[in-house]
């Protein structure tokens, strides 16, 4: 698979290359692409559970996470939605908040991250109405949930907004919040829903709104009159425009996703805006644009990073029968594979240390939330003695679909010479899964994963 050379592991991502930059002189590594089926975090087909506030003694299993990761869609994602229909004019027991703890509990031992959802019906039908509190009650409700948010901000993937309506959607709306809204007047209630939202979050998270058009109407009244879609300049700050990202839950259900885009600027604007926000959802209807070559080429064009795996069962069945879905399941999210990577040839004690890596993100989309990059040299003759370098360089702007260039580079001043095996790690930044593997991205290449250590393996080099 790849050429063996000495070298040495120094960790200090400096340079992003451009394309006509040329390339370093020395020793070359080749890499074989993968195209395994294999877990990875924060990506990938997530499952579904419902948590009610009629049996609140039904909790997660960390043993069934666990066996998700081993199942045949290899999961590490799922949906938690949480029901709150009869704390409507109350507040949250804490028995309720107790077993929301103990599931983000059960998710970091199982090794996944959970979308969360809140709302108080899942049903739109007018016997059942009310179909979400009031907004002293939303409000409140917000402000009890927030401190287990900030708390487990480590296994939470993204939050979708949620509280109004039927399911959490903001259609089928009640109780002050106007059901099919038009003027500014008519959003300010919602407004105040997201702002909350984007205050309980933790601010390394986004929160997702039902459609394009939510969006570009909250910075319409925001001051941003052209209502323009994120820039890689504007990306992963502290701002709401940065943060609110989108989930489709008809996606390839009808024209336009049944009411999801109600005309061209906004799938332009979802299109753009993807690239650094996170997207995701479900199916809800089977017709025409349900096809799975239609569907892969929707999810490439929006950045998809989660899919419901059940819903809807004549949609997802279709693209299991069609193998549509191997391809979703290699390509949901991102999907790294290194093509070679140039190392610092004789590398000495003291002295720096390059390499010099291209890589080719083969998914939907980029790794959405924060990612650490590390360098790590392993001795060959005594494992137990290894040097990690973090580098600054940043995953979340490896787009899918191109080629990224960047120099890894670190000093070598305190490692003594001998034979190192060299490793590129992707951990989770927080410290809690920092040094869990199962939390590492692994990239697409052949014999380069080490499942215990999380680690890539690059080469072995000789430090002299």
């Amino acid at each position: 698979m790849k050429t063996i050379l000495p070298l040495t592991f120094c960790v200090m991502l400096l340079a992003a290359c451009s394309g006509n930059t040329p390339e370093p002189k020395g020793i070359i590594v080749n890499f074989a692409e993968s195209d395994e089926i294999f877990p990875n975090p924060e990506r990938g087909l997530f499952a579904q559970t419902y948590y009610t506030s009629a049996n609140v003694t039904s909790h997660a299993d960390a043993g069934v996470i666990k066996n998700l990761r081993t199942s045949a869609a290899r999961m590490t994602v799922l949906l938690h939605s949480y029901y709150l229909t009869d704390y409507m004019e109350s507040d949250i027991p804490q028995e309720f908040l107790d077993r929301f703890e103990t599931n983000m509990n059960a998710l970091r031992e199982g090794g996944a991250k959970v979308v969360l959802r809140f709302s108080y019906k899942s049903s739109m039908d007018a016997a059942d109405k009310p179909w979400n509190a009031s907004p002293e009650w939303i409000h409140r409700h917000i402000d009890q949930v927030t401190p287990y948010l900030q708390k487990h901000a480590d296994v939470i993937l993204c939050v979708q907004c949620g509280w109004l309506g039927s399911w959490g959607e903001w259609y089928y709306t009640d109780s002050g919040y106007k059901q099919n809204p038009t003027k500014d007047s008519d959003f300010e209630m919602r407004w105040e829903v997201l702002d909350h939202m984007l205050r309980a979050v933790p601010e390394t998270r986004q929160v997702a709104l039902r459609t394009p058009a939510y969006k570009m109407r909250y910075l319409l009244m925001h001051g941003d009159t052209a209502m323009s879609a994120l820039t890689a300049a504007e990306a992963y700050k502290n701002t709401a425009k940065a943060r609110i990202c989108g989930h489709n839950d008809c996606f390839v259900s009808s024209s336009s996703d049944v009411g999801t885009y109600n005309k061209p600027s906004e799938r332009e604007f979802w299109a753009e805006d993807t690239k650094y926000t996170m997207m995701g959802g479900e199916t809800c209807e089977k017709c025409s644009y349900s096809k799975g070559e239609n569907a892969i080429s929707e999810m490439e064009k929006y950045h998809w990073t989660y899919l419901n795996r059940d819903y809807r069962e004549s949609v997802t069945g279709m693209w299991r029968s069609d193998g549509s879905m191997d391809t979703m399941l290699m390509r949901l999210g991102y999907r790294l594979a290194l093509e070679k990577i140039i190392v610092t040839p004789k590398p000495v004690a003291g002295s720096p240390l390059e390499v010099y890596c291209v890589l080719h993100n083969k998914g939907f989309a980029a790794p959405v939330n924060p990612r650490d990059v590390e360098l790590v040299l392993v001795n060959a003759n005594d494992p137990g003695k290894k040097h990690i370098f973090p580098q600054t360089e940043d995953p979340r702007f490896w787009l899918p679909g191109e080629q990224h260039k960047f120099t890894l580079s670190c000093s070598l001043k305190d490692v003594k010479p001998g034979e190192y095996k060299l490793y590129l790690n992707l951990p989770d930044p927080y410290e809690s899964l920092h040094n869990d593997p199962r939390y590492s991205i692994r990239l697409a290449n052949k014999d380069v994963w080490e499942e215990a250590t999380g680690y890539n393996y690059l080469t072995t080099v000789t430090i002299e």
